[in-house]
């Protein structure tokens, strides 16, 4: 067996990682190009879980003061290591961490937690004999009277502090879903919030300021307004230079693999590049400037799912992270933060169900800094912006269109929003059918697991006004149900057929492609007929055949297709929904 290091699964503390000889992704490079930009107080930001902590921690023990003896150990294999700049080990390194935060009497809680990161500053640098003020009856005052302390107490007038904030606004996120009134207050000119970091500002605002330098992540710019207030804080998350400062590259996850699993064990279950393919169809996708080299894989989803997989020893098919996921409740008061018509209108366009969008893409530009201060909801753009911040959308260059567009980044997200369509637009939002049966569709062709299921969504949960229902809103609902619960599968709504290498005017309903050649793929054609009153039977059986000999003839032309046809194991397949019923045949 070889030799393989173990997986960081929720560590984000680099000297555990690098003293236990855990793996390891090196993005040390990234100290120095931080200092070549000379930013006062740089600003990332990055979807929850996406290793922003983790880097925090590597800046804090490479600029910490005390720890320049152990600097060959901790950073001697690192690019950094290798070719150290000249502020290595040179600051008194002061980091509050807010992503513990319980919003629950917030205020209170937030004190604490500054509170107690300065009395850790007091204890790890003993030897200046600082105390935290126990009669101080806000954070800010805290902070003020232990960096004036630390001004008189300094061995040298040169020396200074490095403020490293994580989750600047993690607990502000929770409130935002859950009470806009109390994010208001703490944000206001008055509020807690503000007056910490405005006293961050003053602190730090001349030559002689005992605090030197700053580095903030968060997830999004929903209070960024309290942060700029406080210092002039350049938000770096959108420049291609730090793209690949959090998350990993595919190079990044390959090399992760080669460390941690001895793939020799997986012999004959699984290869490299299947693992890479399943954990790609959940966690990649992200890309956080206009147009990047490199997608991004969320890290800590990738390495919870490694775990995963080296403990069931199969390539399970549990992607869930329930630090990143977010129940629909939760996601629906979200969404309330928007007006209702660009609300839906959003909605709309990621299922794909809106007439003038055909491809899930979101056309818009970012809104840079969301200010919910205010009365109104937010408009289209600052909706689209607010679920790109907190990882819903991300962006995506359309190569075809030479546009930069927004959209779902993985699977994970897509059953979020599913199941949030579905409550938005149907009575029931939770369907009764077990999602499990589905795989019998990819393993042995049976499709009435599937065709049960689309009964359920399409009658079942019908909408009062059946003027929402269309035969894009079916197809779009199929081609989700399918998408995000087949394992060896990709599902192609209006899949463009092609011949002869070009793509013709027609476009296949759904097209579900499975990656086992030797098992069935299959061409789905759907028809909608609306129940009216002056239909009798008999005009009704009419109008049904006539559909039916539609679809026949559409399916024979859509064989022609440059892959359809060299498929060996393409079913086809006519679903109609006709007058309030599920109407489906095979064709031979």
């Amino acid at each position: 067996m070889m030799n393989m290091k173990l997986l960081p699964n929720q560590i984000s503390s680099y000297r555990e990682i690098v003293f236990s000889n855990l793996a390891f992704v090196d993005k040390t490079m990234f100290i120095r190009k931080l200092e070549e930009q000379h930013v006062k107080v740089p600003l990332f930001l990055r979807p929850r879980r996406f290793g922003k902590t983790l880097f925090t921690d590597v800046l804090s023990e490479y600029y910490d003061i005390d720890t320049a003896g152990d600097f060959e150990r901790l950073f001697g294999g690192t690019d950094i290591g290798k070719n150290p700049t000249e502020q290595r080990n040179s600051y008194y390194v002061l980091r509050f961490d807010f992503s513990g935060i319980d919003s629950a009497h917030l205020e209170k809680n937030f004190f604490e937690t500054v509170k107690n990161q300065l009395e850790v500053f007091c204890s790890k640098y003993s030897s200046l004999n600082l105390t935290v003020n126990e009669n101080s009856v806000s954070s800010a005052s805290l902070l003020e009277e232990l960096v004036t302390s630390f001004i008189v107490k300094r061995p040298r007038k040169t020396d200074q502090i490095f403020v490293v904030i994580d989750e600047y606004d993690n607990f502000a996120n929770d409130v935002l879903a859950t009470d806009v009134e109390l994010f208001k207050s703490m944000t206001s000119a008055e509020g807690f919030v503000k007056n910490f970091y405005a006293k961050l500002k003053a602190l730090s605002g001349s030559s002689q300021s005992a605090i030197g330098r700053f580095f903030v992540t968060g997830v999004s710019s929903i209070m960024l307004s309290s942060l700029t207030t406080g210092f002039n804080a350049v938000n770096i998350s959108w420049d291609p230079y730090f793209h690949e400062m959090a998350g990993f590259t595919e190079n990044e996850l390959r090399e992760l693999i080669r460390q941690t699993v001895d793939m020799s064990q997986f012999e004959g279950s699984f290869t490299t590049d299947e693992l890479i393919g399943r954990m790609k169809l959940y966690f990649d996708g992200y890309t956080f400037c206009r147009k990047s080299e490199n997608h991004l894989y969320n890290s800590s989803m990738c390495i919870n799912y490694l775990s995963r997989v080296l403990a069931e020893r199969e390539l399970t098919s549990e992607y869930g992270d329930f630090n990143v996921n977010t129940d629909v409740d939760k996601f629906s008061m979200l969404m309330d933060l928007i007006n209702e018509e660009d609300r839906i209108k959003i909605i709309r366009y990621i299922a794909r169900t809106a007439e003038d969008n055909i491809d899930g893409y979101i056309h818009g530009t970012l809104a840079e800094n969301l200010n919910i201060n205010r009365k109104r909801k937010y408009n289209f753009r600052e909706g689209v912006s607010m679920l790109f911040y907190l990882g819903y959308l991300t962006f995506f260059y359309d190569e075809e269109n030479e546009e930069t567009v927004f959209r779902v980044p993985n699977l994970s997200y897509r059953k979020m929003f599913m199941e949030y369509y579905l409550s938005l637009f149907f009575r029931k939002g939770v369907l009764t059918g077990d999602f499990r049966n589905l795989s019998r569709l990819e393993r042995t062709g049976d499709i009435t697991p599937f065709i049960s299921y689309l009964d359920e969504i399409i009658t079942g949960v019908l909408p009062d006004n059946e003027s929402d229902v269309n035969e894009r809103v079916i197809v779009s609902l199929a081609g989700e149900v399918l998408l995000t619960n087949l394992r060896h599968c990709c599902s192609y709504v209006e899949y463009v057929i092609r011949i002869n290498g070009r793509k013709t005017r027609e476009r296949a309903d759904l097209v579900v492609i499975n990656e086992r050649r030797n098992r069935p793929s299959f061409l789905i054609e759907f028809k909608y007929l609306r129940e009216t009153a002056e239909h009798d039977e008999r005009t009704m059986e009419k109008n049904i055949e006539e559909k039916r000999l539609e679809a026949r003839e559409q399916i024979s032309r859509y064989m022609n297709d440059d892959v359809l046809k060299t498929m060996p194991n393409l079913q086809s397949y006519i679903i109609i929904y006709a007058y309030r019923k599920l109407i489906w045949e095979k064709c031979e």
